[in-house]
């Protein structure tokens, strides 16, 4: 039958070799030179949009993909623009405290939803 201090003892040198295993895949994993990556590019938060302008809908929150359409005085509506959508400037003004630029008829949308193209 097995001694149960040999079996202790067995078991601790196994825990011990493997744990220095461990501690040398790590240092290596340390050790290792990534290639440097370039910076990324961030959309500008209040960029200067002017009418005409191709603008291009940008969301922060990735979940939701879509991103609130505005009436002309700056309320949200229940319709939504997919991120990604192109449109063409029609004009930008202040309406309730944001600046807003217009899409169509009667459709807004934040500046800050939005950058130059």
């Amino acid at each position: 039958m097995f001694d149960s201090k040999k079996l202790v003892k067995v078991v601790s040198v196994a825990v011990a070799s493997m744990s220095l295993l461990g501690v040398s895949s790590v240092a290596q994993a340390a050790s290792f030179n990534a290639p440097k990556l370039g910076v990324s590019e961030v959309a500008p938060t209040n960029p200067s949009i002017k009418k005409g302008d191709k603008i291009f809908v940008t969301v922060k929150d990735t979940k939701n993909q879509k991103v609130s359409v505005l009436n002309a005085n700056g309320k949200k509506t229940k319709k939504k623009v997919s991120m990604g959508s192109t449109f063409t400037a029609k004009s930008v003004k202040k309406a309730n405290g944001k600046k807003i630029v217009k899409i169509n008829k009667s459709q807004w949308l934040n500046v800050k939803d939005v950058v130059k193209d």
